[in-house]
């Protein structure tokens, strides 16, 4: 699991503890590091404090921002209650940030872990990288971070330049890596890591099916179900009600990792 923080210290402290060891914690100096942080970084869950960087009392403008950018990208608000917290834990939660942790309430470390772990997508992204690192293995270390990033934060890329970008590569070598580890196209691997969080928040939010297209920069909801129906051979509606999540996983993970080697010039992904 990775988790970005936008905390106030003491907070931190507390979500240091939760976060332990096993997991990873990127912590934001202010709102435009955030926002720098879930664009090269991955990324599976962002922690907010209205009273993080503000001298005049808890704000929601910067959380919007940061939301209305990146819909994919759960949050936990993490907040104390008071009477000048109120009105923005409200307004948070008219957002659609309805996950709330209270500071010194039920914010023990366990609790705060399961919070966190329970995210659309954490678990899903982890299965799918422990299926890849074979493959992942024998690529050069830029391109494997570049892969991660794209599994655990989806959204944050458009597309095959993206990619090559953040692995510091040409879009021309990341199709050579690709090939040559024997992975899926770089334009499957975006599509695979779109769609297995699409499939998670279907399967645990309430999200629609057009929100969730939406978010996760699919061109339209047609443009889901094709790229579903590539991932486990069902449309996005039957594949959120009959397909458990260990199976969606195992099916991914054999269009990603085909048995013989993805040529560059060819894309089977919609």
């Amino acid at each position: 699991m990775i988790v970005a923080a936008c905390v106030e210290p003491p907070k931190l402290a507390r979500l240091r503890g939760a976060v332990g060891d096993t997991h990873r914690l990127h912590v934001a100096l202010d709102w435009d590091h955030a926002n720098s942080i879930v664009r090269r970084q991955p990324v599976d869950v962002l922690v907010v404090d209205p009273a993080f960087g503000s001298s005049n009392g808890p704000r929601t403008d910067a959380i919007r921002s940061l939301r209305a950018e990146f819909r994919s990208v759960p949050f936990v608000v993490y907040s104390v209650l008071a009477a000048q917290t109120l009105q923005p834990i409200i307004e948070l939660g008219r957002e659609g940030m309805e996950q709330l942790v209270l500071f010194g309430v039920d914010d023990d470390p366990r609790h705060l872990r399961r919070i966190l772990e329970r995210q659309p997508g954490v678990a899903l992204a982890e299965q799918l990288m422990t299926r890849l690192q074979p493959r992942l293995r024998s690529l050069p270390a830029d391109v494997a971070r570049a892969i991660e990033r794209v599994v655990h934060t989806p959204a944050a890329f458009k597309g095959v330049p993206d990619l090559a970008a953040a692995a510091n590569v040409s879009r021309r070598t990341i199709y050579r890596e690709c090939e040559r580890a024997q992975l899926a196209s770089p334009r499957e691997v975006i599509a695979g890591a779109r769609v297995l969080r699409a499939y998670a928040f279907l399967r645990e939010s309430d999200y629609a099916i057009e929100d969730v297209a939406e978010h996760l920069r699919f061109s339209s909801p047609h443009h889901l179900t094709k790229t579903m129906r590539w991932a486990c051979g069902m449309t996005t509606a039957r594949a959120r009600d009959r397909v458990a999540p260990d199976d969606f996983v195992n099916m991914l993970s054999a269009r990603l990792m085909p048995a013989a080697p993805a040529t560059a010039t060819t894309d089977a992904a919609p």
